[in-house]
């Protein structure tokens, strides 16, 4: 019998921040009209990728924790994945940018950027031969850097809110991949069975490093999806703003 753990976890991640949406102090649903066409076109090129990666036994799904619904190889959750993730995410962002007006970083967030860029071209190229590693971190590389090339003050507030995001990433990401706190120490390996893992990972394709039964490598694919995200959330929400001004 399915436990649906997946399909539970995705509404966890979602529910408070919907409803807090609401609210007129924050008012994020007024933001809708820039936050889904920047999720929508950045799951179009995520599912891409998650299709062929299943698909290729990169990393795949246990469906003893699943709905049994599904489309091109993909669980229902796993689509859902990449609408509350990112929504949970960029609603904290967009709070912290209302009530935290100037950059937490002030102009070091440039730095940041700078040197987490670095690293991924390092990743890159030391993990070539991994596709999962050595994708993200090109990927992740080529994000940082576009950002680099136009200043974005906003930047400040994404690594300000990637931060604080990184434990409730981990831990509902640990729930996904059979997280035992009693268990698991800081970067441990991966045991063989994936019997409890409702996500499990090939570790020929990953560095094999773990933060608790997560792999390492998802912070830089949380940091691309997040990022991705937040880029066109604030790209459809500037081309608002100039629309705007030229319509006043």
């Amino acid at each position: 019998m399915n436990d649906w753990i997946y399909l539970w976890v995705n509404v966890a991640v979602m529910a408070v921040p919907l409803i807090a949406s609401f609210d007129r102090r924050v008012g994020f649903v007024k933001e809708w009209k820039h936050f889904w066409p920047a999720c929508l076109l950045t799951m179009a090129g995520f599912i891409a990728w998650d299709v062929v990666f299943t698909a290729q036994g990169i990393w795949g799904f246990n469906d003893a924790h699943l709905s049994g619904l599904g489309l091109w190889g993909l669980p229902l959750e796993e689509w859902l994945f990449f609408i509350t993730i990112p929504y949970a995410c960029v609603f904290t962002y967009a709070c912290f940018k209302k009530y935290i007006p100037v950059s937490p970083l002030g102009f070091g967030h440039r730095s940041v950027t700078l040197a987490v860029a670095f690293l991924c071209v390092g990743l890159a190229f030391r993990f070539w031969d991994r596709a999962y590693l050595g994708l993200t971190s090109a990927l992740c590389a080529v994000w940082l850097l576009g950002v680099l090339a136009k200043w974005r003050p906003w930047m400040g507030h994404f690594w300000f809110a990637y931060t604080v995001l990184l434990v409730p990433f981990i831990l509902s990401n640990g729930v996904l991949t059979g997280i035992e706190f009693w268990k698991y120490p800081m970067l441990h390996n991966q045991p063989e069975s994936i019997a409890d893992h409702i996500v499990w990972y090939n570790n020929d394709h990953n560095s094999g490093w773990r933060i608790f039964s997560m792999p390492a490598d998802d912070l830089l694919y949380g940091l691309l999806l997040i990022g991705m995200n937040v880029s066109l959330y604030e790209a459809f929400a500037s081309r608002g703003k100039d629309l705007g001004n030229v319509m006043v």
